[in-house]
């Protein structure tokens, strides 16, 4: 059984790293995480179409993190996450105003507006909230608890090097939201089951439920205060 002294923590500094951190979070979302798993997205679209153009777009902020396995020197690991204040300045015109053509794009989104808006404890600045994107770990490396150590890393580094007050995370995974709960003492600020979600933008008010079938963990908005 590996120890902990066997996986390291780093920063994601170059193209090379991030590239296989982006295919290890899309294996592990499509295959593992509820959402994921019902839209039937591949790990090539999920690569194509969200994690590859993530993770290019927040590098240089230096908030997203990588975990390895040292025997081998495999990426096992990695959190995305970025400035809430920037994101959000980067989707000036976001559902609802707007839809992305994206359901699951649009819920998040959706549910990212809220919290900001209402949930925040204060005027969203920026350095002031760090938003934890996406983070996995590869099923192989599972139960060793590199997720609770990467995700409590990534709070820490937020909160002494970079002066961050909060984290805002969004999960539907049942384990993410344990750590986040439990291990982190974060505190959900909203909850939503998808399968009531109605998808309307301010042109179109009748909307349309496209995750009504939808059975699984609900959707998850978890504050937490960086200590």
């Amino acid at each position: 059984m590996a120890s902990s002294d066997d996986y390291e923590i780093g920063l994601i500094e170059n193209e090379a790293d991030a590239r296989l951190c982006a295919q290890v979070l899309s294996k592990e979302f499509s295959s593992l995480n509820p959402l994921g798993i019902f839209n039937k997205h591949s790990t090539e679209h999920l690569f194509e179409n969200w994690l590859w153009p993530l993770i290019t777009e927040v590098r240089d902020e230096k908030l997203s993190f990588l975990v390895r396995y040292r025997p081998t020197n495999e990426i096992v690991a990695a959190m995305f996450a970025t400035d809430l204040f920037l994101y959000e300045q980067n989707q000036p015109n976001g559902y609802p105003q707007s839809s992305s053509g994206n359901p699951s794009a649009d819920m998040f989104a959706e549910l990212c507006h809220q919290f900001i808006h209402q949930d925040l404890p204060h005027k969203l600045e920026s350095n002031m909230v760090i938003y934890l994107v996406a983070g996995a770990t590869n099923s192989q490396h599972a139960g060793k608890g590199i997720a609770s150590r990467l995700r409590s890393h990534v709070c820490q580094y937020a909160k002494h090097v970079r002066g961050f007050q909060y984290a805002f995370v969004q999960t539907s995974n049942a384990a993410t939201r344990h750590i986040y709960t439990t291990k982190l003492n974060g505190k959900e600020t909203s909850i939503l089951h998808p399968k009531n979600w109605l998808w309307k933008t301010n042109d179109n008010q009748d909307g349309t439920c496209p995750f009504h079938d939808y059975t699984d963990e609900p959707m998850v908005n978890i504050l937490v205060e960086l200590k």
